[in-house]
C-alpha cells in the first residue's frame, strides 16, 4: 500500500486556528501571563528608580539620585509642596496598562494590543510647580536649571527643604554643579516597548 506524503505546511494551512476556542483559550491564557509579568517589570524598575525613592522621600531626602551633585534633593528644588505626593500621577499611569484586545488569524498568529502611556502622556502629568506647561519628569532627563540659585535649607520654601534666590549661591564649588540629566521615564519606557514587541513576536 502507498501512503501519500504528508505536506505538513499545506496541512496547517488548511486549519482555521481562529476558530478553535480551545486553541484560543490556551493562546490568551499565555499572553496574560507573559503580560502582567512584563507590566509588572516596568512598575518595579519605576518604584526601585532613584529619582522616584527620592523624591518620594520628600524634603529630607538625600540626593541619591546623582542629579544635584549631592546638595539638597529633587523634592526641594523642583519645589512641590511638602504634602505634595508628585510620583503617584505615574504610578496610576503605569498600573492602567492593560490589553485591549487579542486576535488570531488562520495560522494562529495572536496579535496583541496594548495601551499604555507615551513618555508625552507621563510629561502631561507632571507639571513642574512653578512653570506652566513644563514637566519635572521631563526635565529629569532633559534638565532642569537653576541649581546654581538653589539654596538647601530646613522650613524653607514651599517644600520645607529649600528655596530659589535671586543670585547665585558661592559657598563651594559644588554649589555651582549643573544639574545632572537622568535617563528616567523614556526609558523605562522604551524598555517596555521591546518587551511587547518580544512577546508579538514569540512563537508559541
Amino acid at each position: 500500500m502507498v501512503f501519500q506524503k504528508v505536506n505538513k505546511r499545506k496541512l496547517a494551512s488548511s486549519i482555521d486556528f481562529s476558530r478553535s476556542p480551545e486553541y484560543k483559550k490556551g493562546i490568551r491564557s499565555i499572553i496574560m501571563l507573559e503580560f502582567e509579568r512584563i507590566k509588572a517589570k516596568i512598575i518595579s524598575e519605576f518604584n526601585n528608580h532613584k529619582v522616584t525613592q527620592e523624591i518620594e522621600m520628600g524634603p529630607n531626602a538625600n540626593n541619591i539620585s546623582g542629579t544635584l551633585g549631592g546638595y539638597g534633593n529633587l523634592f526641594s528644588y523642583i519645589g512641590f509642596e511638602s504634602s505634595d505626593k508628585p510620583t503617584e500621577p505615574i504610578r496610576q499611569a503605569l498600573n492602567s496598562i492593560a490589553i485591549n484586545s487579542i486576535t488570531f488569524n488562520k495560522l494562529g498568529v495572536a496579535q496583541t494590543i496594548i495601551s499604555y502611556p507615551k513618555p508625552v502622556d507621563i510629561f502631561g502629568i507632571t507639571p513642574l510647580p512653578w512653570a506652566n506647561g513644563r514637566s519635572w519628569a521631563e526635565g529629569i532627563e532633559r534638565g532642569l536649571p537653576g541649581l546654581g540659585y538653589f539654596l538647601s535649607k530646613d522650613d524653607a520654601g514651599r517644600s520645607g527643604g529649600g528655596l530659589q534666590v535671586t543670585s547665585k549661591v558661592k559657598s563651594g564649588v559644588k554649589f555651582a554643579r549643573k544639574f545632572q540629566n537622568t535617563k528616567y521615564i523614556s526609558s523605562l519606557i522604551k524598555d517596555f516597548e521591546k518587551d511587547i514587541y518580544k512577546l508579538n513576536s514569540q512563537t508559541f
